[in-house]
């Protein structure tokens, strides 16, 4: 059996948004978040074509039991020899 080892690397987005004074609470559903699932979906997307670009990296999705429009794991694998 190979050793291995292990290392993370956190990015993460914290969504905000400002009200006025008179806004009275989250009773809208948080409709100014709409647009985060295509946000997320096109950050998701860019970082896994980075790590594409270099060769010696390989890329799976991993889980760690967390809803997918709260979390993305990426497992990067790589073989040195």
């Amino acid at each position: 059996m190979a050793y291995t080892e292990e290392r993370e690397f956190n990015l993460r987005l914290v969504l905000r948004c400002e009200f006025a004074d008179s806004y009275e609470g989250d009773l809208d559903g948080y409709a100014w978040a709409e647009q985060i699932p295509g946000i997320a979906g096109d950050v998701v997307r860019a970082a896994a074509a980075a790590i594409k670009q270099r060769s010696e990296w390989t890329i799976r999705g991993g889980n760690r039991g967390r809803a997918p429009e709260d979390e993305v794991t990426m497992v990067l694998d790589r073989k040195f020899e």
